[in-house]
């Protein structure tokens, strides 16, 4: 399993992420807190977007694909930081 903090930076950037994540077959989540969604669904996207501290949950190790593609996401995270 790999975790990371990833960001948002607008609408766009929400649905360009969900996009990414649904081309790839691992299991994607977005974590916050006790807040737990699936990161290929825009609605559950949406929920969590506003909040700074999201952390990308990856249930797969190797995924290095998928990461190299959301990697600005973990850039803007890093940017941000912050708590949930």
């Amino acid at each position: 399993m790999r975790k990371m903090e990833i960001g948002f930076w607008g609408v766009e950037s929400i649905l360009d992420f969900v996009t990414i994540a649904g081309k790839f077959k691992e299991r994607i989540l977005l974590v916050c807190g006790d807040s737990i969604v699936n990161a290929k669904s825009l609605l559950s996207v949406l929920s969590m977007a506003t909040v700074e501290g999201v952390e990308l949950m990856v249930q797969e190790d190797s995924c290095d694909s998928l990461l190299k593609h959301l990697e600005l996401y973990v850039e803007h995270g890093r940017l941000i930081g912050g708590k949930c």
